[in-house]
C-alpha cells in the first residue's frame, strides 16, 4: 500500500506521470513474487529434514540440508538476476504493450530495484531454517527485514530528496541489508551449533 501510494505520488511529479510507474512496478513485483515462490518452496522443503536432524543432534546433516537449499536458491536467483539485467524489456513485454515511457521506467525499475535479488533469495531459506530449529523469533525477524524493517524507512525518506528515483533505489538498499543480516545470522547460528556439537562429543568421551 505504501509502495503504491508512493509510486502514484512521486510518479505524478516525474516525466512518467502517475499511471506508468504504478503499472510497470506492479508487473515487476509479480515477476519477483514468482522467483520468491520457488525459493520459499525450497526452504519449506528442507523444514522436516532440518527439524528431524536438529532434534537428533545430527548437526552435520542440518548444515548439509541448509547449504544444499541455499545453493539451489542462490543459483536460481542468479539466473533470474541475469535475465532481469539483460532482457528486462522482453520480460515486461510478456504482460502486454505500452508506451516508450512505460518500458523506459520498467526497464530501469527492474534492473535497479531487483539488483540484489541474488543475495536476498537466501532470506526465505534461512528464515525457514530458524523456524525449523525452534527459533521462530529469529525466523520472523528475518522475514520482516526485507518487507518492513529495511524497506519502509528508505521508501518514506529517499523520495523526499530523490523523487521517483528514491523509490527505485529502495529495493537494492533493503535487499542488501537484509541479505547481509541473513548471512551474519546464519554464520553465528552454525558457529553456535558447532560449539554445541563439540561439547556433546566431549561429554561422550568423558562418560566413556
Amino acid at each position: 500500500m505504501v509502495l503504491n501510494n508512493s509510486l502514484r505520488k512521486y510518479g505524478a511529479m516525474s516525466v512518467y506521470c502517475d499511471a506508468v510507474p504504478l503499472a510497470a512496478a506492479g508487473i515487476i513485483m509479480k515477476v519477483n513474487q514468482i522467483l520468491f515462490s520457488v525459493v520459499i518452496g525450497l526452504g519449506q522443503g528442507t523444514q522436516p529434514i532440518i527439524s528431524f536432524n536438529y532434534g537428533a543432534r545430527k548437526y552435520d546433516r542440518v548444515k548439509k540440508a541448509y547449504i544444499s537449499a541455499s545453493a539451489v536458491a542462490f543459483g536460481f536467483s542468479l539466473v533470474a538476476f541475469a535475465l532481469f539485467q539483460t532482457i528486462p524489456r522482453q520480460i515486461i513485454g510478456i504482460f502486454g504493450e505500452g508506451s516508450d515511457e512505460y518500458f523506459a521506467f520498467g526497464e530501469r525499475y527492474m534492473r535497479v530495484f531487483l539488483f540484489f535479488v541474488w543475495l536476498v533469495a537466501l532470506q526465505p531459506v534461512t528464515s525457514t531454517f530458524f523456524t525449523s530449529i525452534g527459533k521462530a523469533v529469529k525466523g520472523i525477524f528475518l522475514s520482516l527485514t526485507r518487507q518492513i524493517i529495511f524497506f519502509l524507512p528508505p521508501l518514506l525518506i529517499l523520495p523526499l530528496f530523490m523523487g521517483i528515483e528514491g523509490i527505485i533505489w529502495t529495493g537494492p538498499i533493503a535487499d542488501l541489508l537484509s541479505g547481509v543480516v541473513t548471512v551474519v545470522m546464519a554464520v553465528i547460528e552454525f558457529k553456535a551449533m558447532k560449539m554445541e556439537e563439540q561439547q556433546l562429543e566431549q561429554s561422550v568421551l568423558a562418560a566413556s
